[in-house]
């Protein structure tokens, strides 16, 4: 069976390397210890759960642009993490962090499990980084990204689902390397304004945007922004356009030409039967 171990922090990169880890060691799990006991814990150098062990984290934490690294098991249901710089749950990974709040900035690693029902993943740009990058599929209950200018980059093959709320405005979608998948499911919300996409498809979920215009012109986005004109069903008969100068003076014409036609067939007609 798993060992449930407290959550150590990644030592300081500082420092003489020739040091005995031991002491380092006892700091770290000091400042673990606190925050299992409901203190506050407010900056860490770096959270990690190595595989085999099992952990809880329950307190508001700012990983100060490090890194939290999943390799076990994560209990973090109801936890506020803040300024984490890279999400990595690793292939025997599970988190688990329902209710939870994950402020990640630059990147969000799964090749393992991740458990987030009624959690918000917000992304930011508090670590001086002008993009995030999404890879592996991760089903998100709320993901929420609105820093102006932002790039969210994902991962070709790669499906990002969310099934409550999706927030995204002025910001920039990209697939890298081919297309990506954004899924909001049936049931989900949306809320979404000045976005560019280009590779991400939309179309195993809800048509995203579909009031919005792409700010990418061009930009390859399925199921995304306002859909072109229906086409017509097979044996119906289609509109005639009659917008601008040009199609109502078509349409003056034919009018004309149809009425000179009804005055001069009748005079025929009689004149036959005379």
């Amino acid at each position: 069976m798993p060992k449930e171990t407290s959550i150590f922090h990644r030592p300081s990169r500082e420092g003489n390397a020739s040091r005995s880890r031991w002491p380092r060691l006892a700091v770290s799990t000091a400042v673990c210890l606190a925050g299992l006991a409901n203190m506050a814990c407010v900056h860490a150098a770096g959270l990690t759960v190595n595989a085999g062990d099992t952990a809880t984290w329950g307190t508001p934490l700012d990983l100060d642009c490090d890194d939290l690294v999943v390799n076990g098991t994560l209990d973090a249901a109801g936890a506020v993490f803040t300024r984490v710089g890279n999400v990595i749950i690793g292939s025997g990974g599970q988190l688990s962090a329902g209710g939870s709040t994950i402020e990640v900035t630059k990147s969000w690693q799964n090749s393992g499990t991740f458990n987030g029902a009624g959690s918000t993943v917000t992304v930011a740009n508090t670590c001086a980084n002008t993009s995030t990058t999404f890879s592996g599929d991760t089903t998100f209950g709320n993901l929420s990204a609105t820093v102006a200018g932002h790039e969210l980059d994902f991962a070709a093959g790669s499906e990002e689902t969310v099934t409550g709320q999706l927030t995204l405005n002025g910001v920039t979608l990209r697939g890298t390397g081919g297309t990506a998948y954004l899924t909001l499911q049936s049931g989900g919300t949306q809320s979404i304004a000045n976005v560019g996409v280009s590779g991400v498809d939309a179309s195993h979920g809800q048509h995203l945007a579909p009031s919005a215009n792409n700010v990418i012109s061009g930009g390859a986005a399925n199921n995304w922004f306002v859909a072109g004109p229906a086409k017509p069903e097979a044996g119906s008969v289609a509109a005639v356009p009659a917008t601008g100068p040009a199609g109502l003076a078509v349409l003056a014409g034919l009018m004309l030409a149809a009425a000179g036609l009804a005055r001069r067939w009748p005079g025929k007609s009689r004149r036959k039967s005379g």
